[in-house]
C-alpha cells in the first residue's frame, strides 16, 4: 500500500507539478512570519491563496486516514519519507491556479445555487432531511472553521468544476485502447498447482541459546518495548444524553400538528384530457361523449394516443390548469367532464382511477416522535456539553475535574500503544473512536489542551495526555517468548522455500505435478477462468501474478496467501476473449478509460497554467508546517 503511494506521485505530470513546486520555494525563502504561520499564506498562484490552515487540515486528514488503513499512527516524519506534505501541497496548489483562472475568466456562481449545495449535503440535515442551521453550525465549529471561510471554498470548487468540465468533459477512449485493455484484462486461464507446506519438511525444533542470542542480538529493535501513553478521556453523543422519558405528551402532540402534512397523503386521481383550440370544438366532443363515444376515441379524432391524454396520477395541487383541477376532483369516476373555462383553454377530462388521501393517526408515530424529539433534544444538549467542557478547560480544569463537575463519564487508560496494545500484549478495544483518538493522543504531548474528535455525526471526544513511557529495547529474558516464535516461523518459512524450489526444479526437468504430488503426498489442484484481477480460485494473489508472469506451459514457485505454504503450480491453458464493444465490461472500461483521460488532460492543463503563472511557496511556514527544522 505504502508502495502504491509512492507511484501514484510516479506520473509525468505530477513530476512537472511537483518540480515547479520546489523551484518556487526559492521565491520567498525564510518569511518573517515563521511564528505566525497558522494565519498566513503558504502559497499562492496569482491572486488565489492557499493557507496555512486549509494545508495542515488536509495533511492531518491524510494521515489519519493512512493511519486507520495501517492500524497505527503515522508520524510528520513518516508522511514527510513518504511524500505525502509534497503531494498535498501540489494538490492545493493545482486547486489555486485553476481558481486563478476561473477568477480571469470570470466564472460566478449564484447564491441560490451555493444555498443548494449546502442544502443537499447530508452532515448539514436535521430530522426529516431538511437543512438545520444549527447543526450546520456546530459541524464548522468542530472543523475549526467559519461559515465564510466554508461557503468560500465551496464556491470555488463549484466554479473549479465548471472549469474542469470545460477543459477534460466528454471524453471518450479510442477503441484501439479500450479492445486491447479489455482483452488483457478479461484473458483467462487454467493452472494445476499443489501446496507445500511445513508437512513437507523435517519439523523445526527449539533454537539453542546461543542460536537465540545471535538472532535476537541481529533483530533487536524488532523486539522493543512501544512508547507507552496514558490518557483521560471524555465522549459526549447523543445516544448517550437522550431521554425518550423526558419528552412529554404535549411535546409529542405539538411536533405532530407542526409535521402533519407529513402524515398526511393527499388524495390522487388518474386523468385523461383532452385539449381544445375553442370552447365550439370542446362542445361538440362533449355532445359525442354524452352518447357514449369514449375518450379514447375522441382522442383519435385529434390523432392523440391513448398515452398522449394521460395525465397520470396527480394529487390537485400537481394539476397546473386550476379548473381542471376543481373539476377532475369534484367529478366522478369513469365519466366524461367538460371544462369550458380551462386556463389553457377548454378540455374534456375523465377520472379514472382515485387513490383516496388518508392521515396516519398519531397513535401510530408517538413513539417515532418521541424518540426523535429525544435525539434532537439530545444534540442539542450535546452541543451544550461541548461549550460547558470548553469552558472548564479554558478555566485551567483538567479533563477529569472537568468530568467530575459536569457530572460525565471519565475514562482513564493507563497504558496504550500506537497500535492499540497494552503492556502485556492484549489489544485495547473500548475507546472511543480509537483509531484518530490514538493517531491525535501520538501526536500530543503531556499538558497539551487539544482540539476535540468528531464522534460520528452528532459526538465529541475530548481527550489529554497524562504520562508518556518512552520506548526501549528490551532484554532477551523480557523478549524471549516473542523472539523463538517468531525465528521458528521464519526457519519453517526458509526450510518451506528451499523445499519448494528443489520441487519446482524437478517440475522444469520435466516431472508432472501428478508425480511430485504423490511423492510429497500432496493433492493436485486446478484453478480455471483466472483473470489477472479478482477471484483467484484458490490461488494467492502471488499465485495469480506468477502464472500471468509466462505463457502456456509455464511453472513458477509462488508464495501462498498464508504463511508459510508456497504453491508449485503450472500453466495449461491460455484463453484469449472475444471483445464485445456492448457488453457491460466493455462499457465500464470505456467510462474508466475516459475519466483516466480526463483527469490526464486536467492535469496537463494545470502544469500548464502553473508555468504561465509561477507558484510561490513560503519555504518557512511550509518547514513549521511539516514539522521540519528552520534553517537559518
Amino acid at each position: 500500500m505504502l508502495d502504491s503511494m509512492r507511484q501514484a506521485a510516479g506520473g509525468w505530470t505530477a513530476k512537472v507539478l511537483l518540480g515547479l513546486l520546489i523551484a518556487s520555494f526559492a521565491v520567498w525563502g525564510i518569511s518573517g512570519q515563521f511564528f505566525d504561520y497558522g494565519r498566513g499564506t503558504l502559497a499562492s498562484v496569482g491572486q488565489s491563496e492557499v493557507s496555512a490552515i486549509r494545508f495542515d487540515r488536509a495533511l492531518r486528514q491524510r494521515m489519519l486516514a493512512l493511519g486507520q488503513q495501517l492500524r497505527r499512527g503515522v508520524s510528520l516524519e513518516q508522511a514527510r519519507a513518504l511524500g505525502i506534505p509534497e503531494q498535498i501541497l501540489a494538490e492545493l496548489v493545482s486547486q489555486a491556479a485553476l481558481n486563478e483562472q476561473a477568477r480571469l475568466f470570470n466564472l460566478g456562481v449564484s447564491d441560490d445555487t451555493l444555498a443548494k449545495e449546502i442544502a443537499a449535503i447530508p452532515a448539514f440535515q436535521g430530522v426529516g432531511g431538511t437543512f438545520d442551521r444549527a447543526r450546520f453550525q456546530a459541524v464548522l465549529r468542530n472543523a475549526r472553521t467559519t461559515e465564510d471561510a466554508y461557503i468560500r471554498d465551496l464556491k470555488a470548487t463549484i466554479l473549479r468544476q465548471q472549469l474542469v468540465g470545460a477543459i477534460a468533459g466528454n471524453i471518450t477512449a479510442p477503441k484501439p485502447l479500450t479492445e486491447a485493455l479489455y482483452r488483457y484484462q478479461n484473458e483467462t486461464r487454467t493452472i494445476s498447482y499443489l501446496t507445500v507446506g511445513k508437512n513437507e519438511i523435517e519439523p523445526v525444533g527449539e533454537p539453542d541459546e546461543a542460536a537465540l542470542a545471535t538472532y535476537f542480538e541481529q533483530n533487536k529493535g524488532r523486539f522493543g518495548a512501544p512508547e507507552y501513553r496514558s490518557l483521560g478521556i471524555i465522549a459526549i453523543n447523543p445516544e448517550s444524553v437522550a431521554d425518550p422519558d423526558a419528552v412529554t405528551v404535549e411535546q409529542i402532540t405539538a411536533a405532530y400538528e407542526d409535521r402533519i402534512s407529513e402524515f398526511t397523503r393527499l388524495e390522487r386521481r388518474k386523468i385523461q384530457q383532452i385539449r381544445y383550440e375553442n370552447e365550439d370544438a370542446a362542445r361538440a366532443a362533449m355532445s359525442l361523449a354524452e352518447t357514449g363515444t369514449d375518450m379514447v376515441d375522441l382522442a383519435k379524432a385529434n390523432n392523440l394516443s391513448e398515452r398522449d391524454i394521460d395525465l397520470g396520477l396527480k394529487t390537485k395541487v400537481e394539476i397546473v390548469d386550476i379548473a381542471v383541477a376543481r373539476a377532475a376532483f369534484k367529478a366522478p369516476a369513469d365519466r366524461v367532464v367538460a371544462v369550458y373555462d380551462g386556463t389553457l383553454g377548454p378540455a374534456l377530462i375523465k377520472v379514472t382511477q382515485i387513490e383516496t388521501g388518508s392521515v396516519t393517526p398519531l397513535r401510530q408515530v408517538k413513539d417515532r416522535l418521541r424518540r426523535e424529539i429525544a435525539e434532537k433534544g439530545a444534540r442539542d444538549k450535546v452541543l451544550d456539553l461541548f461549550d460547558d467542557i470548553e469552558d472548564e478547560r479554558a478555566g485551567g480544569s483538567t479533563l477529569a475535574e472537568t468530568a467530575r463537575i459536569l457530572n460525565l463519564d471519565y475514562q482513564r487508560v493507563d497504558a496504550v500503544a500506537a497500535d492499540a496494545s497494552s503492556p502485556d500484549g492484549t489489544l485495547i478495544t473500548d475507546l472511543p473512536e480509537q483509531n484518530a483518538l490514538l493517531f491525535d493522543a501520538f501526536q500530543s504531548d503531556i499538558g497539551l489542551e487539544n482540539n476535540a474528535l468528531r464522534a460520528g455525526r452528532d459526538g465529541f471526544v475530548f481527550y489529554e495526555v497524562l504520562d508518556i513511557t518512552d520506548d526501549r529495547d528490551r532484554s532477551l529474558d523480557e523478549a524471549r517468548s516473542d523472539v523463538v516464535a517468531t525465528w521458528r516461523r521464519e526457519e519453517i518459512s526458509a526450510r518451506v522455500g528451499a523445499r519448494a524450489e528443489e520441487l519446482l526444479d524437478r517440475l522444469k526437468a520435466g516431472a508432472t505435478l501428478s508425480t511430485i504430488a504423490a511423492t510429497i503426498g500432496a493433492q493436485v489442484n486446478t484453478a480455471a477462468d483466472v483473470k489477472r484481477a479478482g477471484d483467484g480460485k484458490g490461488l494467492s494473489r502471488n499465485a495469480v501474478a506468477q502464472a500471468f508472469a509466462g505463457p502456456q506451459g509455464h511453472v513458477a514457485n509462488a508464495e501462498a496467501d498464508e504463511g508459510p505454504g508456497r504453491l508449485i503450480l503450472r500453466v495449461d491453458a491460455v484463453t484469449a476473449p472475444v471483445y464485445i464493444a456492448a457488453s457491460r465490461d466493455a462499457e465500464f472500461l470505456t467510462a474508466q478509460l475516459g475519466r483516466e483521460m480526463q483527469n490526464n488532460i486536467l492535469q496537463a492543463y494545470t502544469g500548464h497554467l502553473l508555468n504561465e503563472r509561477k507558484p510561490t511557496i513560503n519555504s518557512a511556514v511550509y518547514r513549521a508546517l511539516t514539522g521540519q527544522t528552520q534553517q537559518r
